[in-house]
């Protein structure tokens, strides 16, 4: 039985409201190498960011390669490029230790046709069995932005684009294929329709309009994905079975509380998966808290050790909340302490369900919910009304650059000759 560890979206570097999270990527990535090396698997695949920053510091540098030193010795370990990693970097580490420098580890910078690098093939069991990867990194919308003839790129076209180069990957797989010894796989950074993203993603990364429909996705034995971070399997594929393993860390707020994993899965050519969540329980853990200073006094020992968010009722706006909270619960890595807001008739929007709010009342409101006072809410709305004013006008009035180029055109000057 072949065996697959799968893994996705460590974001390197990443910090919480400038609290350093080393600590917890130090924690939960020798967990990862832990269950590596107790499950013993015949490839390790990451789905895609690696790191947060298309430029990481080297101390991510250094975090990265020795975690993915220490997986390559357990098996052969395939790292693709998300949409947060440079495809340069990517094509650096894999030459100065890709496997042509007698290492286990495969850095998929770009994508690739399949008898060029889009397609790889592991040994098994022994050599009884392979496993044939099709590996597709973040693939940009930009990319596609000629296939239109006038207005540039369309929804369709980038769906479409997609659709055509899983596709090419999947007949790449089947080259040579043998059923009988051979289980498929398809790793990919990408945003498949019906996944529930997280509150940590880019939002322009997880536009509706660049979902991948799960049909799309090629039927193989099992799916790996990366991009979104909440771990959940995908529904409505020709896969047997494709999943986000999402990201070892809870990233934000958003995730708190969420449950955190990799996933194993066990194959054999011609019959269903295993796939087997592992839990990651290491780094600390992210918690909001909302009620009385009793309740948090009640509560304090929940928070030890965690990032904490408080949001206090029945108190006003102080500005020495945040002492008194942190003498509560002195063990938390405390964010903030605010008091609750309760909505006021200058946060409501006075419209009718279905209508759309003009927009410096929208804004008014937004304001108000900020807790913007009324009088400076409403000079900025002012000014928001009156720039909106100039953008409706016909012939706006020009930018101070567009005059001083129009004035030294209207006086042109030629050398003396």
């Amino acid at each position: 039985m072949s065996r697959l560890l799968h893994t996705s979206d460590w974001h390197l570097g990443r910090t919480l409201f400038r609290h350093s999270r080393d600590e917890d990527f130090d924690a939960v990535l020798g967990e990862i190498v832990a269950i590596a090396h107790e499950s013993k698997p015949d490839l390790i695949v990451h789905s895609g960011d690696l790191f947060d920053s298309s430029r990481p510091s080297w101390r991510e540098l250094m975090r990265a390669m020795r975690t993915l030193n220490r997986l390559a010795e357990v098996a052969p370990t395939v790292v693709l490029a998300g949409n947060h990693d440079s495809p340069g970097f990517f094509k650096l580490l894999g030459y100065v230790s890709g496997p042509t420098r007698g290492w286990g580890l495969f850095f998929i910078d770009r994508l690739r046709e399949p008898d060029a690098g889009g397609v790889l093939t592991f040994d098994a069991c022994g050599g009884k069995q392979r496993i044939r990867l099709a590996v597709m990194p973040f693939v940009h919308p930009n990319r596609f932005w000629e296939r239109s003839m006038v207005f540039g790129t369309t929804y369709a076209d980038y769906t479409a684009a997609m659709r055509g180069l899983q596709a090419q990957l999947a007949e790449g797989l089947l080259e040579g294929h043998d059923p009988d010894r051979d289980v498929l796989v398809f790793a990919a950074h990408l945003f498949v329709a019906g996944a529930r993203p997280s509150s940590s993603e880019r939002g322009a990364d997880c536009e509706a309009h660049h979902a991948i429909p799960p049909e799309d996705l090629p039927p193989v034995a099992y799916a790996a994905l990366g991009h979104i971070h909440a771990p959940q399997p995908v529904a409505g594929v020709r896969a047997a079975a494709a999943r986000y393993a999402g990201s070892p860390l809870q990233l934000d707020f958003g995730e708190a509380g969420e449950a955190k994993s990799v996933v194993i899965v066990d194959a054999d050519p011609g019959r269903p998966v295993r796939v087997m969540p592992r839990p990651l329980t290491n780094g600390r853990q992210l918690a909001t808290f909302t009620g009385t200073f009793e309740e948090l006094a009640a509560r304090a020992g929940e928070y030890a050790g965690t990032f904490l968010k408080v949001v206090l009722t029945g108190e006003e706006a102080d500005a020495h909340l945040g002492p008194k909270v942190a003498a509560i619960v002195p063990d938390a890595i405390l964010i903030s302490a605010v008091a609750a807001r309760e909505a006021s008739p200058d946060t409501l929007l006075d419209t009718e369900l279905g209508d759309e709010p003009d927009l410096p009342d929208a804004f008014r409101a937004y304001l108000a919910s900020q807790g913007v006072p009324p009088s400076s809410a409403q000079e900025a709305v002012t000014a928001f009304a009156r720039l909106l004013s100039e953008l409706d006008e016909e012939d706006p009035p020009p930018a101070p650059a567009e005059e001083l180029l129009r004035a030294a055109l209207a006086d042109t000057w030629t050398e003396a000759s």
